[in-house]
C-alpha cells in the first residue's frame, strides 16, 4: 500500500503514519501547514513521485489554533476565518492534488478528525464548526468520486486525542465511560487500514467513530 498521511508534525498522525509503515505499507508523511493550493499541489506532486503512486491519502492534523480553546465571544473574524477557511481549504487542496493517483489505482481517501464536530465543544465553537464542515465535505467528495472508484470516509476520535484543553471543551458523552477502553493513535489506525482495505471496500461516506463507544451515535 502507498500512502501520503498528513498532520505527521502531530501525534495522532505520527501515531497513524507509523502504523501503516509497521503493515508494511510505504507512507510519505507531510506535515498539517500548507500555504497555500500551489504549495500544497507541490507537496503532494513530490509524495506522489516518491511513492509511484497512491492508494491511500490520510487526512489527519490541524493548525494550533483549531486545537487551543477561544471563548465564544472572544472569536474574531480574523480567527474565524483562519480556522475555517484554513481547515477547509487545506482538506479540498490536497484531495484535489491527489484525485488524479487515487482514481488510477481506485484508491482511498481517509479524513480523521475528533467528534467535537458531531458533539458540539464549549470554548471549541469554531473549531467544531470545522470539523464538522469537513465531515460534510467528505461526504460531498464522497458522492462524486465513488462512482469514479475512489472511496472518502471519516474517522472520528475522542476529543482527546486532538484537543489542547479536553476539560475546556466540556465534551458531554451518551456515555462518560468508554465501555471499550480508551482508544490509541495505533487503534485509529487499525481503522484507516481497515477502510483502505479490500474488506472495506463497500465502505463510502462514513463516519466511523473509534471513542470506545462514549458517543454512541452516528
Amino acid at each position: 500500500m502507498r500512502a501520503i498521511v498528513t498532520g505527521t508534525d502531530q501525534p495522532l498522525g505520527t501515531a497513524i503514519a507509523a502504523r501503516l509503515v509497521g503493515a508494511a505499507a510505504s507512507v510519505v508523511p507531510l506535515t498539517t501547514a500548507l500555504a497555500d493550493r500551489d504549495a500544497c499541489a507541490t507537496l503532494v506532486a513530490r509524495a506522489l513521485s516518491d511513492l509511484g503512486g497512491l492508494d491511500l491519502l490520510v487526512l489527519s492534523g490541524w493548525s494550533p489554533t483549531l486545537l487551543a480553546p477561544m471563548r465564544f465571544e472572544d472569536i474574531d473574524d480574523a480567527s474565524f476565518g483562519s480556522m475555517w477557511e484554513g481547515g477547509m481549504q487545506g482538506m479540498l487542496w490536497t484531495v484535489q492534488a491527489a484525485i488524479p493517483a487515487l482514481r488510477a489505482s481506485s484508491g482511498s481517501v481517509v479524513v480523521v478528525l475528533p467528534t467535537t464536530g458531531m458533539t458540539g465543544a464549549a470554548n471549541y465553537a469554531a473549531a467544531a464548526a470545522t470539523f464538522e464542515g469537513q465531515r460534510i465535505l467528505m461526504k460531498a467528495a464522497a458522492r462524486q468520486l465513488g462512482p469514479e472508484g475512489i472511496r472518502v470516509n471519516a474517522v472520528a476520535v475522542g476529543a482527546e486525542l486532538v484537543l489542547d484543553d479536553v476539560e475546556a471543551a466540556d465534551v458531554h458523552y451518551l456515555a462518560p465511560n468508554a465501555i471499550l477502553g480508551e482508544q490509541s493513535g495505533s487503534d485509529v489506525a487499525d481503522i484507516v487500514a481497515f477502510l483502505a482495505s479490500v474488506a472495506g471496500s463497500k465502505l463510502g461516506g462514513q463516519t466511523i467513530t473509534i471513542d470506545g463507544g462514549r458517543w454512541l451515535a452516528p
